[in-house]
């Protein structure tokens, strides 16, 4: 058993300004407004009938842990896991923190269907090169880009890799 997908995004937007916990409280680990509004912009990308990328069956977040205090990993996917529950039963893990991609793909590769993984975006090439027979991917996620998807499609002979801007917000970039 294995993943038939594996979409990765990098959580939601964090820079220039402390971000705020849902509850309104000043968290410089936390969402920026422009992150909740990107998180919530997921639900449709991924839920809705229009949708341009497939619901995914699991849905993987960096966890906090020392040196890993990160909440924008979670949060980013809060409100998509929050819609999926409503649907029905839908995995979701915390259990890595960001710098244990190894043991994230390891376990990603244990599901089936379709995974969702919402991780720190220097981490992500990590994650893409520990698949086996990983494909040919970028080296290094773009930093300023919070809008895209990595796509890895599983072929008989390893995955294949593709990029799509998620075109959800105002500035985003196609």
């Amino acid at each position: 058993m294995s993943p038939t997908r594996i979409m990765i995004i990098r959580h939601a937007e964090e820079h220039e300004v402390f971000g705020i916990t849902s509850e309104g409280q000043v968290d410089p680990q936390s969402l920026t407004v422009r992150g909740w509004q990107r998180a919530g912009a997921l639900v449709p990308f991924f839920c809705s009938e229009a949708r341009r990328l497939p619901t995914p069956n699991a849905i993987f977040a960096s966890g906090v842990a020392s040196k890993s205090e990160s909440k924008r990993p979670q949060q980013t996917v809060a409100p998509l896991h929050a819609a999926l529950r409503q649907r029905g039963p839908v995995d979701y893990s915390e259990a890595f923190a960001k710098p244990d991609t190894s043991a994230l793909m390891a376990e990603v590769m244990t599901c089936s269907g379709i995974v969702l993984i919402a991780w720190n975006h220097s981490r992500i090439p990590d994650c893409v090169s520990s698949l086996p027979n990983p494909p040919r991917a970028p080296k290094d996620w773009p930093g300023n880009r919070y809008d895209l998807v990595w796509v890895l499609d599983r072929t008989d002979d390893g995955w294949t890799f593709s990029e799509i801007s998620q075109r959800l917000l105002a500035g985003d970039a196609s």
